[in-house]
């Protein structure tokens, strides 16, 4: 039995082992994981240098691509194919390291958004952020919210990317993170600009301490985009002078001023309210190189009020027209997005995620549970047949108790009996002496023999007294007392008249002289006969409820009352008798 219970914990331990995370002890894609934040372009060197056939194992392989799809990422590299990060994801969505599994998605859905696959990279990025939470990485989960709301706002979804903008904010405070902090005011402010003029206010408010931020923190790419929504916002507002600042400041801040194509716009736009109409239509005609049908409208549209302001109204018409045409355009296609694709994404996320939590569910019960129970259900066994074992011992002792119980009892009733013989044997030999008949010889040859039957008749007394069940109770409450101080066993009256009755007869008859000369109390009495059945006076506390210092004031007053010293014992007085 023993031999399958070890068989049994053995194969727990390697279930539990078997699925445990693995992880890669690859000592040159650990030291790229950890370039990859201070460093991504040296992680990225050293990736370039390395083959994805030189690893023996899964685990490597599929770190490996995920490092490298993670350094990518970070360089600004575009990436068009998801083969590599596809392999990393199938190979972590198969482990328990939650960790690298919803880094694993996170960076599919990168991919998914370079390839300008809008849908698949927010199904993606939905499916790494309760992984991401759960792994506790907290600005992981403040990028992965990034990129969600950006892909709410583009598709205006302006509510939700607000609240996901709003989480992401707590997430950036809570780690004093001021480029992510930065990016979630200014996603914001964006957000609260296109409410309406009410609005203005609380946007521009979000948006300078956006900059202000961003502006210490030294992140050009960022400022840049913050320079454009204020640019707009100051557009807006007709303060042309601030609009033609923070549009001049995008346009220096980036980095591919050939195909700036939104920063063109905002620039001539700019332009426009402050009047420069030249330099308006320069800029914005740059703007209609864009293939986003978003920016012709707004560009069109501009362009068709400053061809009003010149006065050629024919040109205004036309290029209205042309404004409105991508228009419906524009409404046609975000319209087929929206009713397609996000909220199909959202919503086969959310089943997706509902069937995994019943899966884990599932798999808890029989992986963990069933286990719990089968312990449970052998270790009730085990402590039943303990439990069993020890009760046929207690059986075993209380019948041998009980055997010796009965044994005392009937020999305790043997002395009684022999006693009850020596009394009429002394009776007899007492009644003799009385007689006349008898000459002096004989007379002490039977006082001899008196003395001789009252001894022995002392000694089965006390033997009788040691073998009752009256002394085994005495010395029970004792013991109580000594282990918890207190007992649930009590002398009654009838056995404290035993008792000293029993004493009486051991020291033949001399405790009644005894009590009747000196009027001895029923406490003094039984101090008495313990002291004389030899019990320790430390012993006559638990079994007279009397404290130590009050049995020494009596004991002592009895002493003094019977004419000896206090240090004398009440057997050298009865001797004395």
């Amino acid at each position: 039995m023993k031999n399958n219970i070890t068989l049994m914990f053995l194969s727990i331990i390697f279930f539990l082992i078997a699925c445990s995370e693995q992880q890669s002890d690859n000592k040159q894609l650990i030291l790229v994981d950890s370039l990859m934040q201070s460093q991504p372009d040296s992680a990225l060197n050293i990736l370039r240098g390395i083959s994805m056939e030189n690893f023996a194992t899964q685990v490597d392989s599929a770190y490996y691509a995920l490092l490298l799809t993670q350094a990518r990422d970070k360089n600004y590299i575009v990436q068009t194919d998801d083969s590599l990060i596809r392999y990393a994801v199938a190979y972590y969505d198969k482990t328990n390291d939650v960790r690298m599994q919803a880094k694993a998605h996170y960076y599919w859905g990168c991919v998914y958004r370079d390839m300008n696959r809008q849908a698949e990279a927010f199904r993606e990025f939905l499916i790494a952020a309760p992984l991401t939470e759960r792994a506790k990485e907290k600005r992981q989960l403040g990028l992965v919210y990034n990129n969600i709301g950006f892909i709410y706002m583009i598709q205006d979804f302006n509510e939700k990317a607000d609240s996901i903008y709003q989480l992401m904010e707590g997430i950036a405070e809570e780690l004093k993170d001021t480029s992510l902090w930065s990016e979630a005011l200014f996603r914001q402010g964006s957000i609260v600009l296109a409410k309406g003029e009410e609005y203005f206010p609380i946007a521009e408010q979000k948006l300078s301490d956006a900059f202000a931020a961003v502006d210490r923190a030294g992140n050009n790419g960022l400022k840049a985009d913050i320079s454009a929504s204020l640019s707009n916002l100051y557009s807006r507002m007709d303060e042309g002078e601030k609009a033609l600042y923070y549009a001049k400041l995008t346009l220096s801040l980036r980095r591919d001023t050939a195909r700036a194509y939104h920063t063109f716009f905002i620039l001539g736009d700019a332009y426009y309210k402050c009047r420069q109409c030249d330099s308006a239509i320069f800029y914005i005609n740059k703007s209609l190189v864009s293939k986003d049908y978003g920016r012709k409208v707004d560009a069109y549209m501009r362009l068709a009020d400053i061809a009003m302001i010149q006065g050629d109204t024919a040109l205004s018409i036309e290029l209205e027209r042309s404004s409105s045409a991508y228009k419906d355009s524009l409404y046609r296609f975000r319209r087929s997005v929206v009713a397609n694709e996000i909220i199909e994404v959202e919503t086969d996320v959310q089943t997706m995620f509902q069937k995994l939590y019943y899966d884990d569910l599932l798999n808890a019960y029989l992986y963990i549970y069933i286990p719990v129970v089968v312990i449970i259900v052998v270790v009730t066994f085990f402590l039943y047949k303990r439990y069993q074992r020890k009760n046929d011992l207690l059986q075993k002792d209380k019948q041998q108790l009980e055997k010796v119980n009965q044994d005392l009892n009937q020999h305790s009733t043997n002395l009684q009996a022999d006693i009850a013989e020596k009394d009429l044997e002394i009776e007899d030999l007492k009644k003799e002496l009385a007689s006349l008949q008898i000459d002096e010889e004989q007379r002490k040859k039977m006082q001899a023999e008196l003395s001789e039957m009252i001894l022995k008749r002392g000694t089965l007394a006390k033997e009788a007294f040691l073998h009752s069940p009256l002394y085994e109770k005495m010395q029970t409450i004792i013991k109580d007392y000594q282990d918890r101080d207190e007992s649930d066993e009590e002398i009654s009256n009838q056995e404290w008249q035993e008792f000293v009755a029993g004493m009486d007869i051991q020291w033949n008859n001399a405790i009644t002289d005894l009590c009747v000369k000196y009027q001895l109390s029923k406490e003094e009495l039984h101090l008495v006969c313990l002291s004389l059945a030899g019990f320790p006076f430390s012993h006559l506390e638990y079994l007279l409820h009397l404290s130590r210092r009050t049995l020494y004031r009596k004991k002592n007053a009895l002493l003094e009352r019977m004419g000896a010293e206090r240090n004398c014992e009440f057997e050298e007085i009865l001797q004395k008798k």
